[in-house]
């Protein structure tokens, strides 16, 4: 076996159409009209969704079902208009193939992900489906830990694949090499995200990852 290969979904494997600009945008007026010290000067904006419901039912305990249900229904209209990234399917086949084990780790609910999953013929690919409802939301590295224990596999053979810093800050969390997924440009560095290296084509990750793998990811200057 080869090793593990932990993937991001959204943006990585399908594209759902989630609209996570409108997620913030009603968030953020959510927690002003509770109060929320942080949503009413914008201390929130350039947090991850997760980060921000956080902070929000830190501070108002009440507003935690509102604000998970805005995240759910913009989830579920996204992926009423989900597309399938070209050569998603034949990648997560071919790395299976070539022994791997697969999971993929996901900030969306469950059964949005499976939803996506089972539209696209994808759930059969993964050995293991892991999304907020089982495990804390990245960048977190629950999700990867766990997926290395259910596997009995070490940090030194598993990767992380992903579009967003919070999989590469995920990853660096865990210890496991992380591959950028055509990410916005720049951001892996502005932040501050090791990375191994960036794709732009599913494609390229089979020759990668059955080459010779890092001792740790780049760190930007």
């Amino acid at each position: 076996m080869h090793g593990l290969i932990v993937f991001d979904f959204d943006n990585t494997l399908v594209h759902s159409k989630i609209d996570f600009a409108g997620i913030r945008r009603d968030l953020l007026a959510l927690f002003r009209q509770n109060g929320v010290p942080e949503a009413v000067d914008d201390r929130l904006v350039n947090l991850s969704i997760g980060q921000i419901i956080d902070a929000g039912v830190a501070h108002d305990a009440a507003t935690h079902d509102a604000a998970w249900q805005i995240v759910l229904e913009y989830e579920t209209d996204g992926m009423l208009h989900a597309t399938i990234e070209p050569g998603a399917a034949a990648t997560l086949h071919a790395l299976r193939d070539a022994g791997f084990c697969l999971s993929v780790l996901t900030n969306n609910a469950r059964p949005a992900t499976l939803a996506a999953l089972d539209l696209f013929e994808m759930r059969a690919a993964f050995d293991l489906i892991l999304t907020r409802d089982e495990v804390p939301m990245k960048p977190d590295p629950k999700g990867i830990t766990h997926s290395m224990e259910t596997f009995s596999i070490g940090p030194e053979r598993t990767v992380m694949i992903g579009d967003s810093w919070l999989d590469g800050t995920a990853a660096e969390r865990a210890g496991v090499p992380f591959v950028g997924f055509r990410p916005r440009p720049g951001v892996l560095d502005e932040r501050g995200v090791a990375y191994w290296t960036v794709v732009d084509e599913l494609s390229a990750l089979q020759p990668l990852l059955t080459g010779p793998w890092p001792q740790s990811g780049h760190r930007p200057a």
